[in-house]
């Protein structure tokens, strides 16, 4: 009789040893990060340079002042008008479609690595969902915004602002969007992993619902572990620049060195555990068999199992 092998333990070991999937998936993240900065600083220059606003800028934020640098963001707001709509709309619209292209390229090496010998989804099904996942958030952000100013306006419409009617309308709000926007991505992302060759991005779906409601104690609780590990190594992060950030008086270049360095490694880290939790779950999928059924075939063949035989 063998021991079931530890799915956690598989997800970790396939990725360590299959460098490329974790530098695939380091790669289209940070490129897609610094794009987007790009995008965002270019927007920015192309809408500030004009305003005749000299060094008022500069002068406001060093006075630390809230009201001067709110004063500030207000007379920018106005002097640029339509202009802050358009880019409120356009910028998050090319950073989605950005970010989907990318992450469609990248996902499509990933998974195949992570599955082989089983065919995975083809790449116009993977840009197809990943384009959902992108405008999905979109549309949750915008949903959560609206949500927020319109019980903003609601809760100051009377003689004074009514804080605890305001907390008590946006708090289940918030809560619920991000609830929504938690539930659909996470399922559209695995049936990026899950969906099969020739199944379209609603089979995907499917496939990924259907696969997670056999095993969906299983799914939580080794997606509860590997957001543990993720923890664990943020706050280890975060101890490490509060701990130094008596430099940031003495030798704020060297704090500032210290704190993106910390800040790389996190996302290393998290990269890795991120891929790894994604193996796990291929590897739950491939134990899983059904009473009287075949074994579920979303296994990778490259996932190491462990066996050990009972005395």
């Amino acid at each position: 009789m063998t021991k079931p092998p530890n799915p956690i333990t598989q997800g970790l070991r396939s990725v360590a040893h299959d460098s490329v999937i974790f530098l695939v998936e380091i790669l289209w993240r940070w490129s897609f990060g610094l794009l987007a900065c790009l995008l965002v600083f270019a927007v920015g220059l192309m809408l500030l340079g004009p305003l005749p606003i000299g060094d008022s800028w500069t002068t406001a934020w060093s006075s630390r002042d809230p009201r001067r640098i709110g004063g500030m963001i207000f007379i920018t707001l106005s002097l640029l008008g339509n202009k802050t709509v358009i880019a409120a709309i356009a910028v998050p619209i090319l950073i989605a479609l950005l970010w989907t292209i990318l992450s469609a390229l990248g996902r499509n090496i990933t998974v195949k690595r992570l599955r082989a010998g089983v065919t995975s989804l083809r790449f116009r099904s993977i840009l197809a969902l990943q384009l959902l996942r992108a405008f999905f958030t979109w549309f949750c952000a915008v949903l959560m915004i609206a949500a927020i100013v319109g019980e903003a306006l609601i809760a100051i419409r009377g003689s004074k602002p009514d804080l605890f009617l305001y907390y008590l309308m946006v708090m289940p709000s918030v809560l619920l969007i991000s609830s929504l926007w938690l539930v659909i991505n996470w399922y559209l992302s695995m049936a990026v992993l899950f969906g099969r060759e020739g199944q379209s991005f609603r089979g995907a779906f499917r496939q990924a619902r259907q696969t997670v409601r056999l095993q969906r104690s299983d799914f939580a609780g080794t997606g509860f572990v590997f957001l543990l590990f993720r923890i664990v190594v943020l706050l280890v992060a975060v101890a490490i620049c509060g701990l130094t950030s008596k430099m940031a008086g003495s030798a704020p270049q060297t704090y500032f060195t210290l704190v993106m360095i910390v800040s790389l490694a996190y996302f290393v880290v998290s990269d890795f555990l991120y891929m790894s939790r994604m193996a796990a779950y291929l590897a739950l999928a491939a134990a899983h068999v059904e009473p009287g059924g075949p074994k579920l075939v979303t296994s990778t063949s490259n996932l190491p199992v462990e066996n050990s035989s009972t005395h």
